[in-house]
């Protein structure tokens, strides 16, 4: 725990160097929030019969929808900025020559950006509440539970691209097109109910298309685990399938960079 919290801290003294930096992520939020709130509120007759099921407010919609998809894409970016980072400064080999565990070292080199994401969500969910939105104080304790899944289920994405930056020193585009897809297919900014039915075979592939509909459903409307218990088993199952296959690629491209002794070659 102590690896862990250590390596948590040189994130937080070097983000919080950069003063400026912090100050306008924290401001651009407000940026973000305001038109939101207006677009939301004038599209809301045109979408109210798709998210009858999902919170029904299309502003409490999109919040959430925007705030799910932030926080997961720390997941899915975390772990290829470290490994990256750490490639690129020289001390990615130290690290993983110490005897540290491995779950340990990637969960110190990203546990302050998912924790700073989250803060971030907060402030947009208390804004939320602010303007006159309504949650279902009942649903948040599933709500969460929900979220720790989605994290779970999005970040062996992260680990996939990693291990591509272990073997071949780039990710290419597959962070930024999943990202894409993601966020037009997995109901970030409508229902899936409205997505044609030619690509929604795509949609249903998505563990955001389950998740972020059970958690809409928990947190907006107090639904409880057993009116959402079929998107939660699906995304569950898809977690752990996915998280055993990000696993096995990145053990077996560290094995592989260190076999090839290319850990601190750039």
């Amino acid at each position: 725990m102590r690896s862990v919290l250590a390596l948590m801290r040189v994130s937080w003294l070097t983000h919080t160097s950069y003063r400026l930096n912090v100050i306008m992520s924290v401001l651009g939020l407000g940026a973000l929030f305001i038109p939101i709130y207006f677009v939301a509120d004038a599209l809301q007759p045109v979408v109210a019969d798709s998210i009858a099921d999902e919170g029904e407010v299309y502003f409490g919609f999109l919040i959430t929808g925007m705030v799910i998809l932030q926080f997961l894409s720390v997941g899915m970016n975390a772990v290829p900025n470290a490994v990256s980072g750490g490639i690129n400064s020289g001390v990615l080999e130290a690290l993983f020559a110490t005897p540290t565990r491995l779950e340990r070292l990637l969960a110190g080199m990203i546990g302050y950006e998912t924790l700073w994401a989250a803060f971030k969500g907060l402030l947009l969910l208390v804004a939320f509440v602010a303007v006159g939105g309504e949650v279902a104080l009942s649903g948040i304790p599933l709500a969460l539970g929900i979220l720790v899944l989605l994290f779970v289920a999005h970040l062996p994405l992260g680990l996939l691209a990693a291990a591509m930056i272990l073997v071949f020193r780039t990710s290419g585009p597959l962070i930024p097109g999943l990202m894409a897809a993601f966020s037009l297919l997995g109901g970030v900014y409508y229902s899936t109910t409205v997505i044609p039915e030619v690509v929604r075979p795509l949609a249903e592939a998505i563990p955001l298309t389950y998740g972020l509909r059970a958690f809409r459903r928990s947190f907006l409307s107090g639904e409880p685990l057993a009116a959402v218990v079929g998107d939660v088993l699906i995304l569950a199952g898809m977690a752990a399938a996915l998280m055993l296959v990000g696993v096995l690629a990145f053990r077996w491209a560290l094995n592989y960079a260190r076999r090839a002794g290319s850990l601190a070659q750039y």
